[in-house]
C-alpha cells in the first residue's frame, strides 16, 4: 500500500535529517533524562519546553498493531496490505510505524529500525524483526 509523498515542515527537519542517514533520532529532555516522541513539544516529567534531538538505538518492542487493507484497483488486483504498529522503543516512548516483511506477530516482539528511501519525497520509518 502506497503511503504518498513525504515532505519535512520545518519541525520535522531534525528527524527527516536523521533517517535520510538510517538513524532514528528522537527527542530528549536533558533536565529529567526523559526520551521522549520525535513529535511532543514539551516535557510531561518536568514540563520543560527546550528538547534536544538524540539519536535512539532503535530497538523496539511490538506492543499492538493491525492490518489496513487497501481498496482493489480498477484492474481487479488488490494492493498488499500494509500493517501499522504501536512501539516501544528502547529508550521509552511509543511511535507510531509501519511494519515491513515481518510475520507471526506476536506481543512483545523485537523489532529494529529500518528506513525506505523513495525516489521522491523524505525518507521514512518502519520496523522490521530484530
Amino acid at each position: 500500500m502506497d503511503i504518498g509523498v513525504l515532505r519535512r515542515d520545518g519541525r520535522t527537519d531534525a528527524f527527516f535529517d536523521g533517517a535520510a542517514a538510517d538513524q532514528l533520532v528522537i527527542k530528549r529532555c536533558e533536565p529529567c533524562d526523559r526520551w521522549l516522541a520525535p513529535d511532543v513539544s514539551g516535557c510531561p516529567g518536568c514540563g520543560g519546553e527546550e528538547l534536544t534531538w538524540a539519536r535512539s538505538s532503535g530497538q523496539a518492542t511490538l506492543v499492538t498493531w493491525t492490518v489496513v487493507h487497501g481498496p482493489p484497483r480498477g484492474d481487479d488486483t488488490t494492493p498488499a496490505p500494509a500493517v501499522l504498529a504501536l512501539v516501544e522503543l528502547a529508550e521509552g516512548p511509543w511511535l507510531h510505524s509501519r511494519l515491513d516483511g515481518v510475520g507471526d506477530l506476536h506481543e512483545g516482539m523485537p523489532l529494529r529500525a529500518h528506513f525506505e528511501h523513495p525516489e521522491e519525497g523524505e525518507a521514512y520509518l518502519v520496523f522490521r524483526t530484530a
